[in-house]
């Protein structure tokens, strides 16, 4: 008989508790990267801040990497299902594309410490590997790529190599994430000035 089906009431199966404790430790990660950094936050500090005896984090992540990359994809997790939202939306390209920037931005301001937490798990592999910053970012053009192109076949965005674009929106849009993560700049101004940045680069004369 399979235990995990025929637990108690109100009791977590063995497989449920190690999904809560993974969760506990990654939330524990986020504020302590935010804080120190990767390379700085020890993975029993991260045991400790989440409440758990030193050995519960060795139990769960095979090391400092892959504790890493459970809390980007953690922060992408959260955050990927809101851009691609906004991106499916029945609306003219430039108005998905701008909600698009300002969704993420307004996580960013709303969610510091994630913001924070995700740049300091880019700044640790790409420190090893130059490469790393642009594979993930390529990884994550494909719906800017799919939304630039359906803004050129309807004529509402000009001819240019979506692609680069989509390269050039991640790349500013990474940048401000920093600025935002560690300052008190204003959000709102800043999403503003971005989306009209890219507005202009993007439109097409006639839809100007």
């Amino acid at each position: 008989m399979n235990r995990e089906t025929t637990a108690p009431a109100g009791r977590l199966t063995r497989r449920e508790s190690q999904e809560a404790t993974r969760q506990r430790l990654v939330a524990a990660a986020i504020e302590l990267y935010a804080r120190a950094g990767v390379a700085g936050t020890s993975l029993n500090a991260v045991a400790e801040h989440a409440g758990f005896s030193r050995g519960a984090v060795h139990g769960n992540y095979a090391g400092k990497d892959e504790l890493a990359a459970a809390v980007a994809a953690s922060v992408a997790g959260a955050l990927a299902p809101q851009l691609a939202a906004v991106l499916a939306a029945p609306a003219p390209s430039g108005e998905r594309l701008a909600a698009y920037i300002r969704t993420f931005l307004e996580f960013c301001a709303r969610q510091p410490d994630s913001a924070r937490a995700l740049i300091a798990v880019v700044e640790h592999f790409g420190r090893r590997d130059p490469q790393y910053y642009g594979d993930r970012a390529a990884a994550s053009l494909g719906d800017l790529v799919a939304l630039f192109e359906d803004g050129q076949r309807r004529g509402e965005m000009r001819d240019f190599d979506p692609r680069t674009m989509a390269f050039a929106v991640r790349t500013v849009l990474d940048s401000a994430a920093a600025r935002l993560s560690a300052s008190q700049d204003d959000a709102a101004r800043t999403t503003a000035e971005i989306t009209a940045l890219f507005a202009a680069a993007t439109r097409s004369e006639a839809a100007a």
